[in-house]
Order: structure tokens, then sequence, then C-alpha cells
């Protein structure tokens, strides 16, 4: 979350709502947000088509009928917690959802059919811009945070890609001059945007000369192969510098590419190349086609814009780093504590780290998200009695309870230093806490505090027109007032994380049984690689810290151990407080009561 600067708004109170949006558009699209403040996978729409398309992959055999129950659980979860699915149902949404397993699924994919028609993209999409329009106009916050998660999630599942969405955004709102944000009205200028309409496209690569060895099957892929920059070029590559760098390289031209946007349209013209070296490699393995990374896109429908894209930032790239000088540390602390001796636990967390890196140097998200699956599937232990998706759930699940709330907890506090930290500094100075408290244990404190507080104004003036990093602080002490609140947000966070690896096993399975590559698999390649690490994470700090585990059995023991401890002291905080009313006595103790939270 980053606070931009705002020189292009006229700012008063009638803007506050288009700002919030703003700002939470900015978060939800940055490459590097946490997971739980980026855009859904799937919204109600295209978890009704992932619904449908399962059926059919069930009647033909492709798949266990078991695995309708988790998308039809989820969707229906969905459009419960989806205003603008809700208002577009005609009837309730057990109408459609049929989820008796005695039900025949040519019955459920009547329902679902109608219910896709329903909430039919296109559809849902204009309704989405009316009741963002609504809630932006009269400021509803939290109408606004749910609206425009759904909104991107949207465009995103349309085609968009993520860096058009997210340059956008920045240009619209935050960058140049061309015009005063002023009134809500140029939301509308916004969303026209985004009418969701394919527009046509040539995309002009400059290729390694290998690719003339093949010049009599490019036309099958709709390329050329030219030693002259094409004529209507000719202006675009003086301007964007992009003529040959030496004679090793040849102008390609991809034409007639289909897409959204100009970097969509890279995408899918670099998939036409990816395509043909593969199919070349089959016959020749001694080199490989390449290409600049940069690429000319030029529109030739409608208005004839043209862009210079950049390869876009790997998937695997969008996690969580640090910096260089505490990562090298952190190796050297794994290379000297190390303690799995076991000779089979530490080959297969070898290998997990291999196949890490091979993700990490593959660009391909096809094979991304197969090699993060056989990651997961070598790392966790076998189970009898179960099947291997339920197994791998229940091993990933502690992993991810254990360190949620600390990490929704760091982020907040990244955020606010990120912000300001020396205005938050002074503020933690104030809060009444134990001495050799933490800044997380700190800043628990100071969520806990009433809204009345004196320091809670303080921080909440300061903020002054960061409308998103206030609300998002509002939102959490709400969370953090009652332990059912803390329970219903660590649970929804739970069955959240369960469905997303559900989906991404069934993606993986579809990929190597017929080919199938989602929208949306960039989401999962993104969560995948974050339930991972925090595995290999935990694992390592089992390993290297005072418990020295010495095979990943007991590792993954452990943080099942760890997971029971933490539910039972969120059941014991509950207990102690009576009928779940907010939490009493002095803030000391109300913090301190919480602070096991913050236990890894």
């Amino acid at each position: 979350m980053r606070f931009r600067s705002l020189q292009k708004w006229d700012l008063n109170p009638s803007l506050d709502g288009l700002l919030f949006f703003a700002q939470r558009l900015d978060e939800l699209l940055f490459d590097y947000t946490l997971d739980s403040y980026k855009p859904s996978a799937l919204n109600a729409p295209f978890l009704c088509i992932e619904a449908l398309k399962l059926i059919r992959d069930i009647e033909e055999e492709r798949i266990e009928k078991t695995n309708l129950s988790h998308v039809m659980s989820e969707l229906e979860w969905s459009v419960n917690n989806d205003e603008i699915a809700k208002k577009l149902l005609d009837l309730n949404a057990s109408y459609y959802i049929l989820k008796d397993d005695s039900v025949p699924l040519v019955e459920k994919r009547h329902r679902l059919n109608i219910l896709g028609k329903t909430l039919e993209p296109s559809r849902y999409l204009k309704r989405c811009k009316e009741e963002l329009f609504d809630a932006i106009e009269n400021s509803r916050k939290k109408e606004i945070d749910s609206f425009a998660r759904n909104f991107t999630t949207t465009l995103i599942n349309f085609g968009y890609s993520r860096t058009f969405l997210y340059n956008s955004t920045l240009d619209f709102f935050f960058f140049g001059n061309d015009r005063k944000i002023n009134s809500v009205e140029l939301l509308n200028v916004f969303f026209d945007k985004f009418c969701a309409k394919a527009h046509t496209y040539e995309v002009l690569f400059l290729v390694s000369p290998l690719i003339k060895v093949v010049i009599d099957s490019v036309k099958a892929f709709n390329i050329e192969i030219t030693d002259n920059i094409p004529e209507h070029f000719s202006s675009l590559v003086e301007k964007y510098k992009f003529e040959k760098e030496n004679d090793d390289q040849e102008y390609v031209l991809v034409k007639s590419v289909k897409a959204l946007d100009h970097h969509a349209a890279r995408l899918v013209a670099e998939k036409k190349l990816d395509n043909l070296t593969d199919l070349f490699s089959l016959f020749y393995h001694k080199n490989q086609i390449s290409w600049n990374e940069k690429v000319i896109v030029v529109k030739k429908c409608c208005d004839k814009k043209s862009a210079l894209v950049n390869l876009p930032k790997g998937v695997m790239e969008k996690g969580f780093d640090q910096k260089e000088g505490k990562a090298s540390k952190e190796l050297n602390r794994l290379i000297s504590n190390f303690s799995m001796i076991d000779r089979e636990s530490f080959q297969k967390f070898n290998r997990v780290a291999d196949l890490h890196g091979v993700c990490i140097s593959n660009n391909i998200v096809e094979n991304q998200l197969v090699n993060l699956w056989t990651s997961i599937e070598t790392l966790v232990p076998s189970r009898v009695n179960t099947t291997k998706i339920n197994s791998i759930v229940s091993f990933i699940m502690p992993f991810v309870v254990i360190n949620y709330i600390r990490r929704i907890i760091e982020r907040l506090v990244s955020d606010l230093f990120g912000w300001n930290k020396w205005a938050y500094k002074k503020i933690l100075r104030k809060v009444g806490s134990e001495k050799g408290d933490n800044i997380y244990q700190k800043t628990l404190s100071l969520l806990v505090l009433d809204k009345d507080d004196d320091l809670i104004k303080e921080l909440y003036a300061e903020l002054k027109d960061f409308h998103l990093l206030r609300y998002r602080f509002f939102s959490l002490s709400k969370v953090f007032s009652k332990p059912s609140h803390i329970k219903k947000f660590i649970e929804n966070h739970k069955k959240k994380v369960d469905w997303q690896i559900r989906r991404i096993y069934r993606t993986r399975n579809l990929i190597v049984h017929s080919s199938a590559r989602p929208t949306y698999i960039e989401t999962l390649i993104e969560n995948g690689h974050d339930y991972l690490d925090q595995m290999m994470f935990g694992i390592m700090l089992f390993s290297c810290g005072e418990y020295r585990v010495s095979t990943l059995e007991q590792a993954f023991e452990l943080a099942k151990i760890k997971q029971i401890k933490f539910d039972r002291k969120l059941e014991d905080l509950q207990k102690s407080t009576s009928n779940d009313k907010e939490l009493e006595s002095s803030e000391k103790s109300k913090s301190n009561n919480l602070f096991f939270l913050l236990e890894i």
C-alpha cells in the first residue's frame, strides 16, 4: 500500500469515496500486495462458469465427482457474500445451487445454466459499475472495498492484463496532467476504458536468426518474417529505438492478435512464438529460437494506438523477498543450523528447493503451476485412508493458520511505516505496553483501543487523505474487538485457502490431461507459491530453531501441534469473555491476551 501524490486532485469531502477507490485499486493491482488484499481468483459469475465446466469434465470422466461439492460450496458462499450478485438474482442462491449429492448432474447443470445467464459477466460488470458509482458517490467505504475487488476480478477474468489495469489506474488517478480529478462524474470516463471489447493487434518482435529455418512453418501461426522493417512500423521503430542491434536479429510480425489491451496482446503473440519454438525443439535440440524482451504492439482497429511493451514481471517474482544482506544471513543460518539429518527428508527438501528454482527460471505459467504442485506433493508426507488432496490440504493448513494474523499485522506495520515512519513511531511510543514489547505487539495494543481514544483520534488525524490506510486500521480494529470476530476472520481465511488449494490441484490436472489454461492461472501460481514458501520457512524454523526437528514428518506434526495450541488459546479467550462481549478490563491486558496470535 502506497500513498500517492494527490497533485491531480482538487480535494474536497465529496471526493473522499473516489480517492478511497483509487487507493484501493492501486493496492489490488500492485504486484507485492498481500494475498488477502488482492483480487480473488474467481467471483460469482466465473465460479458459476467453473462449476459448469467441472460438471462437463465429470460427465466426460476427466475428473472425480467428489470435486464438485467444494466448488458448489464456494459458489454458494460467493453469491451470498456478493451484494451485486444477490441484486441480479430472481430467487435465493439455494434455488440455483443444488448441493445435495442425490440430485442428478443434469439437474444441477440445468439450474447452473440459468444462474450463469443471470450472472452473465457483461451483465454483472454493468451492474458492478453502477453499484460502485453509487457507493463512491456516497462514500460507503465497506461497499467500495468489496465492489472494487469484484470489479478487478471480473476484468482480469475477461482477459485484461493486470499490468494494463494497474497502469491505467495510476495514469488516470495519480500521474500526468491531462485532467484534474474534480468530480465523481469522472468515474464514468474511467469505467469506459473497460468495456470488455476485444481489439485486433499486430506485434513486432526482434528474433534470433534461427527463426529463418522454420520460415515455411510460420504462416500457420499467422507470423511473418521480414528482413526489413514493415512499412507501417517504420516511424514506430525510430520512436521506440527498436532498430536491430546487429545482424543476429530478424523482424518478426505476429498478425491478427485478438486481445483486450496491448499487454494482453503481447502475451497472446508471445504464446504463438513459444508454441513454434517448442515444436521446433522436438526436431532440433542444440539451440532455441529467442527474442528481445521488448516488443512493439499496434492496435489495428479503431484508434491505432501503439506501445512499446516490456516483458511483464514473472508471476513467481511477485513473492515477498528479503533484502540481499538479510537473505544471505538467513542462508548462512540455514546452512549452519539445519538439523534435518534424515536422508530421505533432506533429499526431499533439496528436491523442492530445486523445483522452486525451476519455477522462478521458467516463465511459462503452465509449467510453473505444475512444478509448484509437484513441489507441494513432494514435501508433504503420505497419509493412508484419505485422498491425496485432502491430505495435502490438512498438511498445508497449520502453516497457513498460525502465520495468518502475524502476516496481517506485519503488513499493517509495513504500510504505516511506508506512509510516515516517524509519525507512527511517535504514536507507538505513547502506547501503554510492557517494556520489551515489539512494534507488532504495540500495534496490536493500538488496534484494541476504543475508537474514541485520544491516541486513535491522533492517528486518524495524522493519516489525513490516506483513506485506505485509515479504513484498513479501522477494519482490523473491528476484527480484534471480539474473540468471535477473530475466530470468524481466521475461519474465513481457512475456507478460502482450502478452496484455492483444491483449485490449484484441479487446474494442475487439467493442464496435464487437457492442456487447459484458465484466465486466473497467475493468481493460482501466486497463491501456490505463497503456500509453498510458508511451509518451507516453517520447516526451516522448526529445524534451525529450538525444536531441531530431524525429519519432515516431525516438522508437519509440530505444525499440527502449534495449530491445536493456537485454536485452544482462541477458544479459551472466547470462554473467558462472557457472552462474547468486547474484550474488557485494561487496554494492556486486552492486548496481552491477544499476543499469542503473533507467535510462530
